[in-house]
């Protein structure tokens, strides 16, 4: 009597549950530690965006005060404007609108991490802001000045990040909450602009960009920005002059 075929038991190639639960737990916790790398790389590359533009902000203005006596641009609204903020055609330009001959695109005035601010309305009767958007404040003390008062140009700050376009007033602040901290417009002390935390001021992995008046541009925590890199007659003696703007004025 011939001998009957023996049966093998065929191995299966696929994964059991246990297997593949735990391929998926592997990659999810792969994937929970490389999005933060990847996330601030990306920040990385927008802050490094974000610098060129105020360098080249900067340079515009330089050229600016040379073609004009030696004299910086205005503040809440440029000086050829008219006293009362408004043009001979009726807009009010801020200003970085008075850069805009120097500068190879409007774009600049954007930060790649986020829009600071936005004038433009569906009105066109109330369109009247120049330049309607964008993410950078100019220091009000340096606006309309002879380039000459501005004795230290390094230690000032001339554009940052910023929800308006210009930032003023560093005393006084009766309507900030905790007495005036920072520079009234963007309370950048704070950490949220008035009050509104789905607006940090810290745009930039917990600082800002500057740009100073001599040109040159960098990234400071908010800690590391002192009163002293704002106000233009400060004297060093100041007891607010190395104080940090994380703290009341």
């Amino acid at each position: 009597m011939p001998a009957l075929p023996t049966t093998r038991r065929i191995a299966s190639s696929g994964l059991t549950l246990v297997e593949l639960l735990t391929v998926v737990a592997v990659i999810a916790v792969l994937a929970a530690l490389l999005f933060p790398a990847f996330a601030a790389a990306r920040e990385t590359a927008r802050r490094a965006a974000c610098v060129s533009n105020l360098r080249q902000m900067a340079q515009a203005w330089l050229m600016y005060v040379q073609d004009y006596d030696d004299r910086t641009p205005g503040g809440a609204y440029t000086a050829f404007a008219g006293s009362s903020g408004a043009g001979p055609d009726g807009k009010r330009y801020t200003t970085l609108w008075a850069l805009v001959p120097y500068l190879r695109t409007e774009a600049l005035f954007g930060c790649p991490s986020r829009l600071g601010w936005d004038l433009s309305t569906t009105n066109p009767a109330l369109d009247t802001h120049r330049p309607r958007r964008g993410s950078y404040s100019c220091n009000y003390d340096l606006a309309d000045i002879p380039a000459a008062r501005i004795d230290q140009p390094a230690r000032l700050v001339l554009f940052c990040d910023g929800y308006n376009p210009w930032i003023d007033c560093h005393t006084g602040c009766s309507s900030c909450t905790g007495g005036c901290s920072s520079l009234i417009w963007d309370r950048i002390g704070r950490g949220c602009y008035e009050g509104d935390c789905t607006k940090p001021t810290a745009w930039h992995l917990g600082g800002i960009d500057l740009v100073f008046a001599d040109g040159h541009a960098t990234h400071r925590t908010l800690g590391a920005i002192e009163y002293g890199n704002w106000v233009l007659d400060l004297p060093a003696s100041d007891a607010h002059y190395h104080q940090s703007i994380t703290g009341d004025w």
